[in-house]
């Protein structure tokens, strides 16, 4: 396994922080939890796509030249696999750590595992979560009610509805006889707040990456798929002062609501430089 890039490295402390700032998930209970939303939904697509995603990634031309599959962590996530022998299944992969100081307090930790392994990065019993969870992601309130589901998972059922293509993934409802499983998941992630804090920051942000995306294609129509690569190659994907804004009044809003369960951990990393002019 390679080391971690210096840029992205949180630290030790930080990791200790989050695993217990704002309660821990049974992350046994969760890898115990083997929700199916349709059994063997991989022959539905044709070709695994949610295992690689080859059929979108086909379309860059950079980002997709060396096999890759960029899974992001909930807090301990990372920890827990660690502890159960479970990071061997991505055989050459790279852990991601970063933050977005949200003031001199808090941060919004953000945590990835890449895996170079071709075709399915994991296996079936000991996938992260967002594995378990996919294609359907859960939409609560800041009390941990479920509200719904969101079909449109990650950015690139984003960047589908952006080119006019077709839903890759065949699943798109819930089956009766996994709500009972994907309500049980759904509830112990929600139990910690700092969990469900996570879960809401990740439709946050993919949120605002998509807005920018769609005002980019607005004012200069082309490959939604081409306009997102680039953007991510120049870091240029989010209006991150924006963000902070919207993350810090989620925090407040968590933080009036749980009191001392709901803590953030400090910033680790050099504070950015001060804004001086508008969104990228």
């Amino acid at each position: 396994m390679s080391g971690e890039p210096a840029s992205s490295r949180a630290g030790a402390a930080t990791a200790a922080a989050v695993g217990g700032g704002g309660g821990s998930v049974d992350w046994g209970a969760v890898y115990a939890t083997d929700l199916v939303y349709v059994q063997d939904c991989h022959r539905l697509c044709g070709d695994a796509h949610c295992c690689s995603f080859a059929r979108h990634k086909a379309r860059f031309r950079m980002l997709g030249r060396k096999p890759f599959q960029e899974l992001p962590l909930l807090p301990g996530e990372y920890e827990h696999m660690a502890a159960t022998g479970a990071l061997a299944q991505f055989g050459d992969c790279e852990r991601r750590r970063g933050e977005l100081a949200l003031d001199a307090a808090r941060a919004v930790p953000y945590e990835s595992i890449v895996s170079h392994r071709a075709g399915c990065a994991c296996e079936h019993a000991t996938r992260p979560t967002i594995c378990r969870l996919y294609p359907l992601f859960p939409v609560h309130d800041v009390a941990g009610r479920l509200l719904g589901v969101e079909p449109h998972f990650g950015v690139y059922e984003e960047l589908e509805v952006l080119e006019g293509l077709p839903r890759a993934c065949a699943v798109g409802s819930l089956p009766f006889e996994q709500l009972q499983l994907f309500l049980s998941l759904c509830s112990r992630l929600a139990a910690s707040p700092l969990h469900l804090f996570c879960l809401h920051a990740y439709r946050a942000t993919k949120r605002h990456a998509v807005a920018g995306l769609q005002r980019r294609l607005a004012a200069a129509p082309q490959s939604a798929f081409a306009l997102f690569e680039w953007q991510m190659l120049k870091g240029r994907l989010v209006d991150r002062e924006a963000l902070r804004a919207e993350l810090t009044a989620l925090a407040d809003a968590f933080a009036a609501h749980y009191g001392d369960r709901f803590a953030l951990p400090a910033p680790t990393l050099p504070a950015p430089p001060a804004a001086t002019g508008g969104a990228p």
